[in-house]
């Protein structure tokens, strides 16, 4: 019988976990909203087998709530990462993250998956945390001798957003890098579903991310830091 693990990524930790609604042996609590408190069991990897990609939707307080989900299958043990799929801004950055990070995965390889959260100032001086999404296959090595990765997006493929003045303020649109992700999104769908190798886009070395300014939280989900909660 397989046991199911439905994971999320913590913006601020760095790292996945695992929630329960009571105190439980191993797991840290957690406040978030006015007084409330979550429990959190921390992970640095994920691993096992990819073998579904994909958005979905459910019902959340009376309002759709949707999705990104990947299933990783270890053995008896089926892995589930879940993030919040948008918030004002367009897609989270968790979305993004695990997004670059597939672009360039080959189907049929067992993988170990880690989050990291690196910190970075502005010119401007402005202190935020830009995360990344590491993803190593378990039997491929690289030139170095260590497990291969499968790369990322390169940020010059990324199209910045554009700003204009609207009624005396600066406002920003990130309808092309919406758009953007969108199309990788249906790229890596179409790989999961038909079983391929590769996606047009090619995949760069296994390198830091660019440090990119965090958007907006994604609204109304129990939030442990700008990364919302998934409510199972």
């Amino acid at each position: 019988m397989a046991t199911y693990q439905n994971f999320s990524i913590s913006k601020k930790q760095g790292k996945f976990y695992l929630k329960e609604k009571q105190p439980t042996e191993g797991y840290q609590e957690v406040t978030y909203g006015e007084g409330k408190k979550t429990y959190h069991k921390y992970f640095d990897t994920v691993q096992g087998m990819p073998t579904y990609f994909g958005t979905k939707e459910i019902e959340y307080q009376g309002r759709p709530l949707k999705f990104l989900e990947l299933t990783l299958e270890d053995g008896d043990i089926i892995n589930k990462i879940s993030a919040p799929l948008k918030n004002r801004g367009g897609y989270t950055d968790e979305v993004k993250a695990l997004v670059s990070a597939l672009v360039g995965y080959d189907m049929g390889e067992p993988v170990s998956i880690a989050p990291k959260t690196n910190s970075y100032t502005t010119k401007a001086g402005k202190e935020g945390e830009s995360l990344n999404v590491y993803i190593n296959y378990q039997n491929r090595k690289n030139e170095d001798g260590k497990n291969a990765s499968t790369g990322y997006i390169n940020f010059d493929q990324v199209p910045s957003p554009t700003s204009s003045v609207v009624a005396g303020d600066k406002v920003w649109d990130w309808t092309p890098q919406t758009q953007f992700y969108y199309d990788k999104i249906q790229e890596i769908e179409e790989k999961f579903k038909n079983g391929t190798t590769s996606v047009p886009s090619t995949p760069q070395a296994n390198k830091p991310l660019p440090k990119v300014e965090p958007q907006n939280a994604f609204p109304g989900l129990d939030n442990e830091d700008d990364s919302g909660e998934l409510p199972f």
